[in-house]
């Protein structure tokens, strides 16, 4: 799995809940684990929703997996190159992983087989949208980014 995933399930592991206010899972981020600065901690949830490993609630954030399901390693800290901006296939491969417990090289040689079984003729995105749908990922709030993708580099 990524860091990404272990990152946002941090916080929800450790009060042992599936959701929690906007503010305590930034304050936990940030104060509690001392892991990054509080802007920081923003832009890790932005990241997660738009991954779709967070929803946001009735003003809460709530974990789309199960977070007993989740194992964080050991002493884990998240690497510095957390932060750079991820590419949408990135995101894809974040979901699937995070649904599936699969590790990313795994999610991506899937990816890659499937676009190879419709002899290319798909970008790896929609081939990844398909693996995700196979794999019963909830994907619905990715589309609408795959499509724009896809249309806007036409």
């Amino acid at each position: 799995m990524s860091d990404l995933i272990y990152v946002v399930a941090t916080p929800f592991k450790n009060n042992a809940t599936s959701s929690l206010p906007i503010k305590d899972f930034e304050f936990a981020l940030s104060f509690d684990l001392k892991w990054m600065s509080p802007d920081q901690a923003c832009r890790v949830r932005d990241m997660a929703i738009r991954a779709a490993l967070l929803k946001i609630e009735d003003g809460k954030l709530t974990l789309t997996t199960d977070p007993d399901s989740i194992s964080i390693p050991s002493g884990f800290k998240p690497s510095a190159d957390m932060f750079r901006e991820k590419v949408l296939i990135d995101h894809l491969v974040d979901v699937i992983s995070a649904s599936t417990g699969m590790g990313a090289k795994g999610v991506a040689s899937a990816i890659n087989d499937r676009q190879s079984q419709l002899s290319d003729l798909v970008g790896v995105e929609v081939a990844a949208l398909l693996v995700a749908r196979e794999m019963g990922c909830d994907i619905d709030d990715i589309y609408g980014q795959v499509y724009e993708d896809v249309i806007g580099g036409v």
